[in-house]
């Protein structure tokens, strides 16, 4: 008998993810959750996630809820575990999927995750110092960097412990703490290459591909290492420039010391002894000249920083492929996966898989593309795209118009206008976007599978 599966992407209201897989062979049921969370946290946030975990709840009832899979920590992914982990802890899933990045026994996964934990407390000490008075007329750097935290949880009323200087965990990262404890049975560190069968169904019915995160340096920071450097290269350089950055902050203020050796700027203090210094800094501080004076825009880097971290976490996200076996038919998860997520596919060692198989066999056979990190001008490969050939291909896009980190930024729109039009050209138009629902298109006639939704979710069925 072929498989069916349904694909339910809940309409959280906002920048977000949720999507709820139900694999149904006969009287045999599996069910998958990927991911399920929003971004901004409010009350309206917090109750949206509650509603939608107990509807989860009543679709898995008489059944149960096979696996739940975090794919990386952003909030807008993960909110949903701690808003609503006890509707979750109720529901009792039969075992938790992370990447190799979140396993506590990977030595080189705990030194990435210690070293992302000090940058990410390095910026939001910088975040602390920009609200200095002494730094007034930074307000949109602050906003803008506020934004990129909020990825995390963090918001601009979270108060600062002064005295530790430390900060508590962001939100996605206790949502993963949460993760690691909620399955029946112990979480499953999942590595590119890996492949296996669906549980709750027969051998050889639903095969899941491991395709994210990269484990190779230069797909997951997208730069080879310098020799005798960390793993962790392009972080420690990143995390090198937010200290730099802090001392330099911490200097201007006045709020902390900082040796001889240690001070920021090339031109500091002694050299305007010279005499030769007088003359430039009059012309300089002259009023007619006051549009040229550039003091603040060195702070630029600090969203640089932010949106560097930002990127990072999205590329290490975990990317699956559901093969329905029968047909070959595949349905592509690639969360918020990024181009060195995306390049590294084409490196993967497959596990039990015949010679010459490779990620082209998943792109050529993908029938259901969850659109990367919300339809984003960075999240989907033209690689992959371009061999994303099904004549059955249906895009779902968890977008939401109304929400203004949809238009953040310079160049940051969801979905990107050239992507999509992409998309739709791939799709033959069969879009489902979270904000728009199901796309007029005469192509839906051409399927077997039947597409609809509420006021909760739209969804989608896959013919086996």
């Amino acid at each position: 008998m072929p498989v069916t599966a349904n694909i339910k992407m809940y309409r959280v209201g906002e920048l977000g993810d949720c999507f709820l897989l139900c694999f149904s062979q006969q009287n045999q049921r599996t069910h998958v959750l990927i991911d399920c969370g929003s971004y901004w946290n409010k009350k309206s946030s917090v109750d949206r996630m509650k509603i939608i975990a107990e509807d989860i709840a009543k679709q898995v009832k008489g059944y149960q809820l096979d696996v739940v899979v975090g794919t990386h920590q952003h909030n807008d992914h993960l909110s949903g575990y701690v808003h609503a982990e006890a509707v979750f802890k109720k529901i009792k899933p039969r075992q938790v999927w992370l990447s190799w990045l979140d396993d506590p026994d990977n030595k080189t996964a705990r030194k990435i995750g210690k070293d992302f934990n000090n940058y990410l407390t390095r910026l939001r000490l910088i975040q602390k110092e920009l609200k200095s008075s002494f730094y007034a007329g930074t307000e949109k750097i602050q906003q803008n960097i506020q934004h990129l935290l909020g990825f995390y949880g963090i918001t601009g009323a979270e108060r600062f412990n002064a005295r530790t200087e430390k900060f508590p965990a962001d939100l996605p990262a206790r949502a993963t703490g949460i993760l690691k404890t909620l399955g029946k049975n112990k979480p499953k560190y999942l590595s590119p290459g890996e492949v296996f069968d669906l549980p709750g169904l027969g051998k050889e019915t639903v095969k899941v591909y491991v395709l994210g995160p990269p484990r190779e340096e230069e797909f997951l920071y997208k730069k080879e290492p310098g020799k005798g450097e960390t793993f962790d290269h392009k972080l420690s350089l990143h995390a090198a420039q937010a200290e730099k950055m802090l001392t330099a902050l911490k200097k201007a203020t006045g709020s902390a010391g900082v040796r001889k050796a240690e001070e920021p700027f090339p031109f500091d203090e002694p050299y305007r002894e010279s005499a030769n210094f007088k003359p430039v800094e009059d012309a300089y501080y002259d009023k007619k000249n006051e549009w040229r004076q550039i003091e603040l825009d060195w702070l630029n880097q600090a969203e640089e920083l932010a949106l560097w971290l930002d990127g990072f976490t999205n590329n290490s996200s975990l990317v699956l492929a559901f093969e329905l076996v029968e047909t070959g038919k595949v349905l592509l998860f690639a969360a918020d996966a990024q181009a060195g997520n995306w390049r590294s596919w084409k490196e993967i060692k497959w596990k039990k898989k015949p010679a010459g198989f490779s990620w082209l066999n998943l792109m050529n056979n993908t029938v259901l593309y969850k659109a990367g990190h919300h339809g984003s001008h960075n999240s989907t490969l033209v690689e992959g795209l371009e061999n994303m050939t099904h004549e059955e291909l249906v895009v779902m896009i968890p977008v939401e118009k109304s929400d203004p980190m949809v238009n953040y930024g310079k160049g940051w729109k969801m979905p990107a206008v050239n992507l999509y039009k992409e998309l739709k050209k791939s799709s033959r138009n069969r879009i489902i976007r979270m904000d728009e629902g199901i796309s007029k298109a005469k192509a839906w006639n051409d399927l077997a599978g039947k597409a609809g939704g509420n006021s909760l979710y739209w969804e989608y069925d896959v013919k086996g």
